[in-house]
């Protein structure tokens, strides 16, 4: 999605609200994973950005939190509501086959190889926070790679953000369907929250869930939800919606991460640089992050995040070294070869299932309606059937009264009356 200087900033919004693919983002995947294999891999040498691979993981989030509260806001357009078991099903579809399937292939590896360590022990205590995606509240991370599946925090904090973001928004655009500020005042209040969690000392569980509300998703919903106004896309076209927007952006996120800088704000600079990428395709990294090897990276970027460290791990007893170079490159090669046989396999039949499944969902719903009136009018058919009928006879005069009122009654001239008139 293209726009020159002469058009409108309603013209500009109505194409936003048009397009069904946004070109690049699939290309940023393919960076934040990559980052994360080499945070785990390379042993991190060079100078300091070479160290802070970790924030693969915080785009993946701002990602999400952009593209997810689109889909939704879209969907209440389009429906007049949104969906929340249609959502979940696609959900499901996309996330639980693969991990599950992981995490059973590690259990096994570990009951086999590594029952009697402390890791294994430890890892196979954890399983039902494993296994109900609550390992980022349940499980100690400061260990780091000695925590055997340690990485999955990152998808239980995305899981956690589909599982409250969508009722709550639907609930928001309830309140007030025209308005959108309102949802934004939730946002703030969620950052703010989350924001204050995080700098607070306390170690009790509701202060770890309210600070395992990742800022890049809460970011990138807030933008989605100013992008999908009139009003709020006008104001963001200004800075975000211009061709420069996007590589100044990617250029400030550079930078941000060269040198020691706040996290929060190398957050902040990731959720408008995915919103600039939606907001045009025409800037000069586009194309470089479009490209089909680059998109297809990112399109099975989610089987790569979940097997990278089995991968990993086997090559590290190839090649006899645990951090290097050579071990970012081969694991790197070999798990993008897996997670697409894996996508091709496993995961787009599934995909593709689950969508199905999610427009029948959706076409009973739009059905419902017109059912229910069907029914209602066969009902009122059906009373108004077994209604007795009501039988007019005619009137019954008593003696008297009928002999009264024959008396009352004008009598016709008689024949004789009549001749002498």
């Amino acid at each position: 999605m293209s726009s020159s200087p002469s058009t409108t900033p309603a013209a500009d919004h109505a194409r936003f609200l048009s397009t069904r693919r946004f070109g690049g983002l699939d290309g940023l995947r393919a960076l934040s994973v990559i980052a994360v294999i080499w945070h785990h891999t390379s042993g991190r040498p060079g100078p300091w950005i070479s160290s802070q691979g970790h924030y693969g993981v915080d785009l993946f989030f701002a990602l999400s939190g952009v593209l997810i509260t689109t889909l939704l806001l879209r969907e209440r357009d389009r429906r007049g509501r949104i969906s929340l078991i249609g959502f979940y099903i696609r959900r499901a579809g996309r996330i639980f086959p693969l991990y599950y399937l992981v995490l059973a292939t590690y259990v096994a590896l570990v009951l086999a190889t590594r029952a009697d360590t402390a890791e294994g022990r430890y890892f196979l205590s954890k399983l039902p926070a494993f296994l109900t995606y609550t390992s980022n509240w349940f499980v100690d991370l400061g260990a780091g790679a000695s925590v055997i599946f340690y990485f999955a925090w990152s998808l239980a904090t995305e899981e956690q953000f589909y599982l409250f973001w969508p009722p709550l928004l639907a609930c928001l655009l309830l309140l007030r369907p025209r308005r959108t500020a309102h949802v934004l005042a939730a946002l703030g209040a969620l950052i703010v929250i989350n924001q204050v969690a995080l700098a607070s000392s306390s170690s009790t569980l509701a202060v770890t869930i309210l600070g395992s509300l990742a800022l890049p998703i809460l970011l990138g919903a807030a933008l989605a939800v100013a992008l999908h106004s009139p009003t709020g896309y006008a104001v963001l076209r200004s800075t975000l919606g211009r061709r420069w927007s996007a590589p100044a952006l990617a250029l400030t996120l550079l930078a941000s991460i060269a040198v020691p800088t706040p996290e929060q704000v190398t957050q902040v600079v990731m959720a408008a640089l995915v919103a600039a990428m939606c907001m045009r395709d025409d800037s000069w990294i586009h194309p470089v992050l479009s490209c089909r090897p680059v998109a297809w990276v990112g399109v099975v970027s989610y089987g790569i995040y979940l097997m990278h460290m089995l991968v990993a791990n086997a090559v590290r007893l190839l090649l006899g070294e645990q951090f290097s170079v050579a071990l970012f490159a081969v694991t790197t090669v070999v798990v993008i070869g897996v997670a697409a046989v894996s996508y091709r396999m496993l995961e787009a039949p599934l995909i593709e299932r689950a969508r199905a499944l999610s427009a029948r969902h959706a076409e009973r719903v739009t059905a419902a309606p017109q059912r229910t009136d069907a029914f209602a009018d066969r009902a009122r058919e059906r009373r108004s059937a077994e209604q007795p009928r009501r039988i007019t006879r005619p009137a019954r005069l008593s003696a008297p009264r009928a002999a009264s009122d024959a008396r009352r009654a004008p009598r016709a001239p008689s024949a004789r009356r009549r001749c002498r008139r």
